[in-house]
């Protein structure tokens, strides 16, 4: 009896050390994956670029960058699901730890969550239909 609970425990312990690895990736589809936590890509929508990097801790820490091409209807409806605002005044973008490629012009229109943010921002082109979003839940 005492063997047969002692490898539980271990297998446990096991299980638990393994499900608990740090996600970071620079592939664009596996970052969406990995922040949509696992929703299928609609057909209208393509991911150009993306970074994701996600903590190893229970709590879901996670940095994100996209770079998307959508149909308005798409994008909008995204700004309204995610009760985002528009913001007139200039948005700085991130730069920390920003890739490359995350560049938005000055023509993107830039919109922030309206409730707590940690400095998550939406940028939305209406002409080129691109959307950079990065989101960050610390």
């Amino acid at each position: 009896m005492f063997k047969a609970a002692l490898r539980l425990s271990f297998f446990t312990l096991f299980l638990s050390t393994i499900s608990c690895r740090e996600k970071n990736t620079q592939d664009p589809l596996e970052a969406y994956k990995f922040w949509s936590g696992g929703d299928k890509l609609p057909k209208d929508v393509r991911i150009i670029h993306g970074k994701y990097w996600g903590s190893a801790h229970w709590s879901k820490e996670y940095i994100m960058y996209l770079e998307l091409k959508a149909p308005s209807k798409w994008r909008d409806e995204f700004i309204k699901q995610n009760n985002l605002v528009y913001k007139k005044d200039t948005a700085i973008i991130p730069e920390q730890d920003a890739p490359v490629w995350f560049k938005p012009s000055p023509t993107y229109k830039v919109y922030v969550p309206s409730g707590f943010s940690e400095g998550s921002i939406v940028y939305n082109d209406s002409v080129s239909e691109r959307m950079f979003i990065y989101e960050i839940q610390l």
